[in-house]
């Protein structure tokens, strides 16, 4: 099985929308790593965004997402309406292997959810690049 999720440009998310925030941190890291989840949640107030619920696992992050309890957590929040999506540091946190990333694609075309991270830009062909936006 393979796919990719479809990732939402933050310029793409109107204000007011109810998004769960999502983050795999190395345990390795501590509390080191936390900055990426307190510029995560920045940026979502500055976007007009609501962060209705914050979930942070800390797993290696090139290791399956099917053992976290936190993802499994944010992806019901959106299933149970909820949110619209998820919004996360980095894509990688949401999965670096194959089969992780066909489920997360697969859940997307099921739920129809938003993906974003405060690095999304999309140009006009709707190819993905690593830039930050100018919000």
């Amino acid at each position: 099985m393979s796919g990719s999720a479809r990732q939402t440009a933050p310029h793409e998310v109107p204000p007011g929308t109810r998004l769960v925030l999502y983050a795999c941190l190395p345990a390795s890291l501590g509390e080191a790593a936390d900055h990426s989840v307190a510029g995560a949640r920045r940026y979502v107030a500055d976007a007009g965004w609501e962060a209705i619920e914050t979930y942070v696992d800390r797993a290696a992050p090139f290791e399956s997402r099917a053992l976290c309890e936190g993802w499994h957590n944010a992806l019901a929040a959106v299933e149970q309406g909820r949110a619209a999506g998820i919004i996360t540091p980095l894509l990688v946190m949401l999965g670096h292997l194959e089969e992780d990333k066909a489920n997360l694609a697969a859940w997307q075309a099921r739920t129809g959810a938003l993906i974003t991270t405060p690095w999304a830009v999309v140009d006009a062909a709707g190819a993905t690049g690593a830039r930050r936006s100018a919000a």
